[in-house]
């Protein structure tokens, strides 16, 4: 048993930053969508999106976290991406602003 805490500790923290590079390219595409979204006249918020991810997240899940905590994990998740592209869409209006004078 030559493996010690650290050896899985050292594992965690790199899952942790491959997660955070994850969540920052989620966050990025979500920009994304919201730019889309001010061109297009669409709500912030898209409740059947929404559901539809959560469903899906659900599904995909094996485990070990259960379907409730995979809930409220990706519940967050869509909460935060839905601050990132307020800011973009309130970063394009006042962009919009000072080009209209």
């Amino acid at each position: 048993m030559g493996e010690n805490i650290e050896h899985w500790r050292a594992a965690i923290d790199a899952v942790d930053k491959e997660l955070l590079r994850l969540l920052n390219e989620r966050a990025r595409l979500a920009a994304k969508v919201a730019e889309l979204k001010v061109s297009g006249k669409l709500p912030l918020r898209d409740s059947e999106r929404e559901s539809a991810v959560l469903m899906h997240v659900r599904r995909a899940n094996r485990g070990p976290l259960d379907e409730r905590a995979v809930g409220r994990i990706f519940v967050r998740i869509l909460a935060e991406s839905r601050r990132v592209q307020a800011r973009v869409i309130e970063e394009k209006r006042d962009s919009n602003d000072e080009e209209n004078g």
